[in-house]
């Protein structure tokens, strides 16, 4: 049996997925086809030469979520995409779904992050792997091993990475690699003319020199698979644990993250009295967001949609603690993020994040822990329990 005929004309994107079998111990490689007109996919077994999933819509997928590199999941299956299945989807996308990798340093993510992912996002440069990192000495060298830097430039860089914690972050763009090199290079006549022309918006970021000097990017397509393997697949622990000190649980969730508003949410959050202490970017499995949203089940009608929002993308996880230790981390944060139903939030509570940036109780833009007891509890399912 052969994938279904495509009418000719109808655009579509062809990959090679892989699937792990966890009870089998196996890797199954799919054929996954998604239809650009009618937002369908299309799942077939390579090696049973199967359709496993006809045509099919499914609204919380979109076509900016299908590129090599990515992680989907399809009800409740998650597959890593992990190469083109025909040419013409490679020379459709390969041009603008190349990977960057970026280093935030602690000086500048404290007081620019939001501004500086919303800008990346509003120049369609995308987020899809984001990692809150600490670094020790000895992670500081092994990081820095191999890279064409001057003694003076990686022991400027060894300082700067040692004195707080950093994020780490796996850009997806247009030329990706050239444009964050031209960013840290802005207004630096030493480097020479740049290959990229920078946006307006670009060049205004840059014009700060604390935001400029305040990330290292990866100068090449190698580097960048170096650093996005050293920060996303080695088994070294460099991840910046939750302090589980005065501290409450945030989940940007996946319609946010599509919808280009990361950057806008994070601002808002910092620029309100909180600090973010710990984060990571995950692609939960449907049974993990059942387990998360258990104590909504048989309470919320909204129940089975919470979970497939939470499980169509990668969510945002953060531990938010107060700026001023005074104040309750939980309680102040809850209240910042205001009613589950965005239309309440917006009569009662305008300047709040729901209000501001939900569209539903389902897709309300951000989830916030309910109860005080469950702060730990949570935090822990997110930071430690999953992989």
């Amino acid at each position: 049996m052969k994938p279904n005929a495509v009418p000719v004309g109808e655009r579509r994107l062809a990959f090679v997925a892989e699937w792990y079998h966890s009870e089998a111990g196996i890797i199954r490689t799919f054929l996954i086809t998604y239809y650009v007109t009618d937002k369908a996919v299309e799942v077939f077994d390579q090696r049973s030469r199967r359709t496993f999933l006809r045509r099919t819509k499914i609204p919380e997928l979109t076509q900016r979520d299908f590129f090599v590199g990515s992680k989907i999941n399809i009800f409740g299956r998650q597959f890593d995409i992990v190469d083109y299945a025909d040419e013409n989807t490679r020379s459709n996308l390969a041009r603008y779904r190349k990977k960057g990798f970026v280093l935030l340093k602690n000086n500048m993510w404290s007081k620019h992050l939001g501004k500086f992912l919303k800008t990346l996002i509003e120049n369609k440069i995308n987020i899809n792997m984001g990692l809150m990192v600490e670094f020790s000495p000895k992670l500081v060298t092994q990081f820095l091993s191999g890279k064409t830097k001057t003694d003076v430039s990686s022991s400027v860089l060894m300082n700067e990475l040692l004195s707080g914690p950093g994020i780490s972050l796996e850009l997806i763009g247009d030329n990706v690699v050239e444009t964050m090199k031209a960013c840290a290079r802005y207004k630096n006549a030493e480097a020479g003319a740049s290959s990229v022309k920078l946006s307006p918006s670009l060049e205004e970021l840059c014009e700060s020199e604390e935001i400029r000097n305040g990330f290292y990017c990866s100068d090449n397509d190698e580097d960048v698979a170096m650093d996005l393997k050293f920060f996303f697949e080695a088994s070294h622990s460099i991840i910046k644990e939750c302090s589980f000190v005065n501290s409450t649980l945030a989940i940007i969730k996946p319609h946010s993250i599509k919808d280009g508003l990361l950057g806008d949410i994070l601002g808002e959050i910092v620029a309100n009295g909180f600090r973010v202490s710990a984060m990571r970017m995950l692609l939960m499995a449907r049974i993990n967001c059942e387990e998360f949203y258990e104590v909504y089940r048989g309470v919320l009608p909204e129940y089975i949609p919470m979970v497939a929002q939470l499980a169509s993308g990668v969510c945002m996880c953060m531990e938010i603690v107060a700026v001023d230790p005074e104040k309750d981390s939980h309680l102040e944060f809850r209240n910042f993020c205001g009613p589950m139903d965005p239309e309440i939030a917006k009569l009662l509570r305008p300047n709040t994040l729901r209000a501001k940036f939900g569209k539903s109780k389902v897709q309300n833009a951000i989830h916030c822990t309910d109860l005080q007891d469950d702060t730990h509890l949570e935090l822990q399912y997110m930071f430690k329990i999953l992989d």
